[in-house]
């Protein structure tokens, strides 16, 4: 961390050439990103010398200074002291890549790109959410009882954790329209669209409805977040198709118009929906699954549960279930894939607290496994790191997968179908089977932290 911010922007502009050797100058959340007119002016011997400076990284035609927290701070002294426009976007000027061929990793890194630009920059909403969310649950009346429900605290706290989490889609779509390079305001205009009561009643009140005569599929949108950087995708192709297309004299007008125009139909009756359609396909898959192949709908539930969760579909196929299972008295397979899985995803959250790459980084470990741990709060974790790193979904796969088959070898049964507040207190649900699943869920939980500590996580800026 820098100590003495302006002697260590001094030593950079330095090192780097001088403030007339910038081209444009950004930062992300541990970075110091600087296009530079002339490369070979900067030493990289030199600026690895200065206090509090991490290391340096040569990237998409910048310089990139890892400095860590409180690099926000040497870049506003930066601008200040090189008159530079802190607001500006300024375009890089990069080499023409050779064009790669599309294949399976190809793919899977250009989504998981895209949905890390995506959420990054909202991570700060996740983690103070979270921390509320947590006092409320953890001190409230369900629990230590120290808060009531009248109490203003918890209330404040309620509100703040639940505003976080349920007007997701604006943060989503604001820090995509960053990502993509579209407008901000469409981008929010849209998830206002989604989220406003009207529409949540007409998707509540379960009626037929269109957008310009197109059947829209009835879909809540409340804390979709993929469905929303999808469709801000999609937008921002429209928003340039459109640019190129209307005169200068009516792209006042016609370009916010047109993009609704468009965009409604699109997101609404095709972009949103498809999200929810394929999970939806998962879903069936795995109650056809649990009715024919016990072991292996397990392993498919421990490691698409997340993505089942992120999707909202968890209550569908939960309810699908629950009356044979209440039938039967207990539940071999869903159930105990889901706590195996809710046990590696701890384990991957106490992975990324101890191996992270970077401090801030670890900080969201350590804030998702308390919040977890102590409230059984995972939007954090799903949201700030599974959703964002491969490796993270690899190793808590992996560890739910494992420990769900363990359960299914061992014979673990659960007989409570109803949550017991605290993830650590889930043997309990297994009754007579306590031990079993006990054995389980340690199984899950360890797999997956050393997993994560021995390979660790993808790095990242933040």
């Amino acid at each position: 961390m820098v100590k003495d911010v302006k002697k260590a922007t001094a030593e950079i502009l330095t090192a780097i050439g001088g403030k007339e050797n910038i081209a444009s100058a950004t930062h992300c959340m541990t970075r110091l990103r600087l296009v530079l007119k002339d490369e070979g002016l900067s030493s990289d011997e030199a600026i690895n010398k200065i206090s509090g400076v991490i290391s340096v990284v040569h990237a998409g035609g910048q310089v990139q200074i890892v400095i860590g927290q409180g690099v926000d701070k040497v870049y506003d002294q930066l601008c200040q002291t090189a008159g530079l426009e802190t607001q500006a976007s300024v375009a890089e000027e990069m080499e023409d890549k050779p064009k790669e061929k599309w294949t399976f990793k190809r793919v899977l890194n250009e989504v998981m790109g895209a949905l890390s630009g995506s959420i990054t920059p909202i991570l700060p909403i996740f983690i103070a959410a979270g921390i509320f969310k947590m006092i409320a649950v953890l001190f409230g009346p369900k629990n230590f009882g120290i808060l009531t429900e009248t109490n203003h605290v918890y209330m404040l706290c309620n509100i703040v954790g639940s505003a976080g989490y349920y007007y997701l889609p604006f943060f989503a779509a604001y820090s995509a329209s960053k990502k993509f390079k579209c407008n901000p305001i469409m981008a929010l205009l849209l998830a206002g669209v989604m989220l406003h009561p009207d529409m949540l009643a007409i998707v509540s009140a379960g009626e037929a409805f269109s957008v310009f005569g197109i059947p829209m599929k009835l879909v809540s949108y409340v804390q979709a977040v993929i469905p929303m950087v999808l469709i801000v995708w999609a937008m921002s192709y429209v928003e340039k198709g459109l640019k190129k297309m209307l005169p200068d004299m009516i792209r006042t007008i016609g370009l916010p118009v047109l993009t609704m125009v468009i965009m409604l139909p699109l997101g609404l009756c095709l972009l949103g929906p498809v999200c929810t359609v394929i999970m939806g396909w998962v879903a069936d898959l795995i109650i056809w699954l649990s009715g024919t192949v016990g072991l292996l709908a397990m392993v498919v539930v421990a490691v698409v549960w997340p993505l089942i969760i992120s999707f909202g579909m968890h209550v569908p196929v939960l309810t699908a279930l629950l009356p044979a299972w209440m039938e039967m008295g207990f539940d071999a397979i869903v159930s105990p894939a889901t706590i195996a899985n809710g046990m590696a995803s701890i384990g991957t959250q106490l992975g990324y607290a101890l191996r992270a790459d970077g401090t801030e980084n670890k900080s969201l470990g350590w804030s998702c496994f308390i919040t977890n741990v102590t409230a059984n709060i995972g939007e954090p974790y799903l949201y700030g790191i599974y959703l964002r790193d491969k490796k993270a979904m690899l190793w808590h796969g992996i560890g739910g997968a494992v420990g769900a088959l363990t359960m299914g070898l061992l014979g673990a049964k659960v007989v409570m179908f109803s949550g017991v507040g605290f993830p650590w207190l889930n043997p309990l649900r297994f009754g007579e089977d306590m031990i079993l699943g006990a054995i389980g869920c340690i199984v899950a939980f360890a797999v997956s932290l050393t997993l994560s500590l021995l390979f660790g996580f993808t790095k990242k800026d933040a």
